[in-house]
Parts: C-alpha cells; sequence; structure tokens
C-alpha cells in the first residue's frame, strides 16, 4: 500500500471504507475455460445438425405412452408455455444482478459468475444431448399438433430443458447465499419452489410429461449443487 492509500485508509471515516466482499469460490481457468467451451459446443452443434439427428415418424399412438404420463396428452396452454419463458429468463437474470448488488463489480463477481454460467451450461449440454439422443414426441406431438409433428422440436421432450436449467440457476444462487451469508433454509425452499413451479408450467403447457420435468429436477439439482461445490473455498 503506498503512502497516500495507508493516510488515506487511516483518516477515512470507518463508514467509507467498505468491506471486500467474500470470496467463496475457487476458479481456475485452465479447467473451467475448456468446460465451459465444451458445454457450449455440446449445445450448440447438435442444434445447428439437428435436421440430421431428428426425422419427424409421428403421428404416433397415445397409448403407446406409459399410464403415469398418458393423461398429460391434450394439455394445451399457450399462456403457460410463456410463463415458463419469463421463469427461466428471471431465473437466469435475477441471480446475477442480484450478485451485482452483494459484490459490486469485484473480482469476487466474475468467480460467481463463472460458476454459475457453468453449471448451467454443462446442465444444458447434458439435456441437449439427452434429448436429440432419446428423440421422445412432446405431449402436443402425440396429441396430434400439425406444426410439432413436423418440427424437430416436436421430438425433443425427454427431459424438461427448462425446468433442469432453472433449478440448477436456483440451486447454485441457494449455494452461493448459504456459503456467503449463512443463509441455510429460505434460499432452498425458493430453489424448490421456482423449480416445481416451472416443472407445473412445462406439464400445463402440453410441451412436457411428468417424467420429462422430473429428471429435469434431477439434472438440474446435480449440476446446480455439484458445480458449486466442487468450486467452494469452505
Amino acid at each position: 500500500m503506498t503512502g497516500a492509500a495507508l493516510l488515506l485508509a487511516v483518516s477515512a471515516p470507518a463508514a467509507a471504507v467498505q468491506p471486500v466482499p467474500a470470496s467463496i469460490y475457487r476458479v481456475n481457468p485452465a479447467v473451467d475455460a475448456p468446460i465451459i467451451l465444451i458445454s457450449t459446443l455440446a449445445i450448440v452443434l447438435p442444434t445447428i445438425f439437428a435436421s440430421h439427428l431428428v426425422h419427424p415418424s409421428c403421428p404416433c399412438d397415445p397409448n403407446d405412452v406409459n399410464a403415469l404420463d398418458r393423461h398429460v396428452i391434450g394439455n394445451r396452454s399457450a399462456f403457460m408455455g410463456t410463463a415458463s419463458d419469463v421463469t427461466e429468463a428471471l431465473a437466469f437474470a435475477a441471480p446475477l444482478l442480484l450478485d451485482v448488488a452483494d459484490v459490486g463489480f469485484t473480482p469476487v463477481l466474475l468467480e460467481d459468475t463463472t460458476v454459475f454460467a457453468e453449471a448451467i451450461l454443462v446442465d444444458e449440454a447434458v439435456t441437449t444431448l439427452t434429448k436429440y439422443a432419446v428423440r421422445r414426441p412432446r405431449p402436443i406431438t402425440y396429441a396430434g399438433d400439425p406444426t410439432a409433428i413436423r418440427s424437430v422440436d416436436g421430438y425433443t421432450s425427454f427431459y424438461s430443458g427448462h425446468t433442469s436449467g432453472v433449478t440448477a440457476a436456483m440451486m447454485v444462487t441457494a449455494v452461493t447465499l448459504q456459503k456467503r451469508h449463512g443463509q441455510r433454509v429460505w434460499p432452498w425452499i425458493m430453489a424448490a419452489t421456482v423449480g416445481v413451479a416451472v416443472a407445473v408450467q412445462r406439464v400445463a403447457a402440453g410441451e412436457h410429461f411428468y417424467t420429462d420435468v422430473a429428471a429435469g429436477l434431477a439434472s438440474g439439482a446435480a449440476a446446480g449443487l455439484g458445480v458449486p461445490l466442487l468450486h467452494a473455498r469452505f
């Protein structure tokens, strides 16, 4: 510290000296950058070549669907579909904005953002690869929606990317709040509530079966817990 900086620190009022935000994550660019890059490619490349991976095969017989999921066929709500998109956007944006307010534009924010983005990208990469490997028709596809029957997206039901992505984002946020501020209850309630809410929205919209959103919740929880805990300093 220079003499001028030391003098300023000593003479400044206590309220004017802001504490440095606590760093709770270890980030290693040599490891994290390749993981983020590979995950991004695993999302982008199958999407680019989707027409070569998925070949529309319906109309399909609803009786081929298991008894648990079958009665979801026929659900259709544009409102719930839009609501799920809004929920997903908020789940991705709100934690980052709150983190800026909490730690400011500091190196700690970069660490938090790296872990947050990595968890979501890892989750979305696994989700994308699974969708194109399984190629399960959506409920609306089974219901005979002509657009869904003809489109590649109509055969990417398993599993729910909205549900997994939102759950991953909320779980990372909960870990961050617990590690930095000692919050042990309400962040987990929030994470579970938002994850289940988007799952309900996707089923009501006719975009996914119960088993799709259940798998999405499990995948999102695994990535949303695993990635930040592997980076945690304590």
